[in-house]
């Protein structure tokens, strides 16, 4: 293989690779445009952060945390709750981000109401996680949501 190779086949990659950042940061985007315009009381506030991840505050105590996962050409986005503090990080859901900008294969990474809409179903266990240990005046454990999001 000759230098010239070497160079298309980097350009390639590097190509690719900034093409699914794009994309994920329009997904980012998307996603706050959604909460933060949407007339529903969701109680999230936009937490600011200086890393490549989207955070919301939620209820002033737990943090969603949403990130592409690690590792180099990761298309697959990763849902987390966290108490405020950083401690009891835990994995509730995944999606797939792909080149085009779809997430799990049907929703447009453009669209608002079908990226909050996806975005509340992936953390839907949160809340009723809340509203059972509010409702029941029982402590909340968080366990769960990382069983049922490994299952």
């Amino acid at each position: 293989m000759n230098i010239w190779e070497l160079s298309e086949k980097a350009e390639y990659i590097a190509d690719k690779h900034q093409r699914l950042l794009a994309q994920w940061q329009h997904y980012g985007n998307t996603l706050i445009q959604g909460i933060t315009l949407s007339k529903a009381k969701l109680h999230h506030a936009v937490g600011c952060n200086p890393d490549d991840d989207v955070r919301f505050f939620l209820f002033d105590h737990f943090v969603i945390h949403i990130a592409l996962a690690e590792g180099f050409n990761s298309h697959t986005i990763e849902y987390y709750v966290e108490k405020r503090d950083g401690s009891d990080k835990i994995l509730i859901a995944q999606a797939i981000l792909d080149d085009d900008g779809r997430v799990d294969g049907s929703i447009s990474n453009r669209n608002r109401e079908q990226v909050l809409e996806h975005y509340l179903e992936k953390i839907r266990p949160v809340y009723d996680s809340l509203y059972r240990a509010v409702h029941d005046d029982a402590p909340l454990s968080l366990i769960p949501l990382q069983q049922k999001a490994l299952a």
